[in-house]
């Protein structure tokens, strides 16, 4: 067990729990407007009434931010099937999570006493988003991580595989979870001295590093593993965009649409890590170390202090 895990361990274990409040109504909707589309023959109308006039505060800021209308949802639904018809029990499962959400949570707080848990929404959407924030609380799309035995996803492997490798099973939910609560601790304010680039970069790292701490497993094992066996050539091209295209985060994150087959999307998750990882280990205050990665109120100090500081031009 490497030194950095086993300091954090000492501190996620000590936590004590304040309640996540999770939310799981905007599901039932969905499946009785589901339900009612497929025997009427008008999904639009259905999932509009049912779904989204019924819409929890989360849901109304998911339809805002990524799924748009009744319509692009119904879409999403008559492009893929077969998946949909299949992930209803995967998506009502979720409650069976709830014990290891809270457990993780008690040991975020251990970590982060000053954490504030915001509300978390389960949602299903249309394939565009596993977890994203908003002012009303945590937004996860619960079709993301509907995998299993009985779902045919085999629609979106053919149409989309860069986003089906980064898929998963209700078992990843509560990791997810944590990697959103990273972000709603963010106290970044003003515009950093680095690039775009590299400060979107070390937010995401920042959030898989404390949330990989926390539950003691990797987000997206095939991506550490592509990454760690080309890591030069991964940081020399990264270099290599900072100052080339330092507002340019299209080839590092949020590429499932045109990365292809050939590597992972999102790799940029995986170099914040890189940085946030070695910034900690070779802090002195490990404490106020923490509190930076978690806060991100200063990323170019993050940076700066690790071995990447050649990372800023």
């Amino acid at each position: 067990m490497s030194r950095i895990l086993t300091f954090l361990l000492i501190f996620v274990f000590c936590g004590f729990g304040q309640e996540l409040e999770l939310i799981s109504s905007d599901i039932d909707n969905f499946w009785r407007a589901y339900d009612e589309g497929t025997s009427s023959g008008n999904r639009v109308e259905a999932f509009q009434r049912l779904y989204l006039d019924a819409a929890s505060p989360g849901l109304r800021d998911f339809v805002r931010l990524r799924i748009g209308s009744a319509s692009a949802l119904a879409a999403a639904v008559e492009r893929y099937p077969k998946f949909y018809e299949s992930i209803r029990k995967s998506t009502q499962s979720i409650e069976g999570q709830r014990k290891v959400m809270q457990l993780y949570a008690s040991r975020f707080r251990g970590l982060y006493p000053e954490t504030r848990f915001p509300p978390v929404y389960f949602l299903i959407g249309r394939l565009s988003s596993g977890g994203t924030l908003s002012d009303n609380g945590l937004l996860i799309g619960a079709e993301v991580f509907a995998l299993g035995p009985d779902v045919d996803a085999s629609e979106i492997a053919e149409q989309n595989p860069a986003f089906y490798r980064a898929m998963g099973t209700s078992l990843k939910l509560p990791h997810i979870v944590m990697h959103e609560l990273v972000h709603a601790q963010l106290a970044l304010r003003t515009q950093p001295r680095i690039p775009d680039l590299l400060t979107r970069v070390l937010i995401e790292g920042a959030a898989d590093f404390v949330a990989n701490a926390v539950t003691g497993r990797t987000a997206l094992e095939s991506r550490a593993d592509f990454a760690q066996v080309n890591r030069d050539e991964l940081l020399a091209k990264f270099q290599e965009d900072l100052v080339r295209t330092p507002g340019d985060i299209s080839g590092w994150l949020y590429n499932y649409s045109t990365v292809g087959v050939s590597k992972p999307a999102d790799l940029g998750y995986w170099i914040g890590e890189e940085i946030c990882r070695d910034y900690f280990a070779q802090a002195l205050d490990k404490q106020e170390a923490l509190r930076n990665i978690l806060t991100m109120r200063d990323p170019e100090g993050i940076v700066r202090g690790s071995s990447f500081a050649y990372l800023i031009p």
